[in-house]
Formats: C-alpha cells, sequence, structure tokens
C-alpha cells in the first residue's frame, strides 16, 4: 500500500473472498474491510480504507508521544 498522505509504504496481510456477487477483501490484522465487483476493485477499495484507517489513527494520536518510523518484520 503507498500513501501520498502520511508518505509511507506498507505490506498487508489481506484475504480476498467471493461473496454473493461481490469480492470482499479484510486486511487481518486491523480487520479493515471492503468490497467491489472485482477482485483488483476490492483491493483498490481496502487500499483506500486503510489510508483512511491509520490517518485517522495518527490525527487521534497524542501529538508529543507519537512518531511515525520504519520497522522491519
Amino acid at each position: 500500500m503507498r500513501s501520498s498522505t502520511m508518505g509511507v509504504t506498507m505490506k498487508a496481510i489481506i484475504d480476498v473472498r467471493k461473496e454473493g456477487n461481490w469480492y470482499v477483501a479484510t486486511d487481518l490484522v486491523t480487520n479493515v474491510a471492503d468490497q467491489g465487483k472485482t477482485r483488483p476493485e476490492a483491493i483498490r477499495n481496502l487500499t483506500k480504507g486503510l489510508r483512511e484507517h491509520y490517518q485517522l489513527l495518527l490525527e487521534l494520536a497524542p501529538r508529543r508521544r507519537t512518531k511515525v518510523v520504519e520497522v522491519e518484520v
């Protein structure tokens, strides 16, 4: 996932399943999910949802104690 608002690249562990006429993509770490009519659309929508999720977390975090750091796992 590439985010221009945060300037961070992240890898996400996701599950994509077909449910009826829709594909549902779920991030297995955050449980954020989104859907699309195709698998790529579901993943694109999930990417947008994850960007918004992490942006909101950063906005709500205490400013003095919060740093964005890069870690390798």
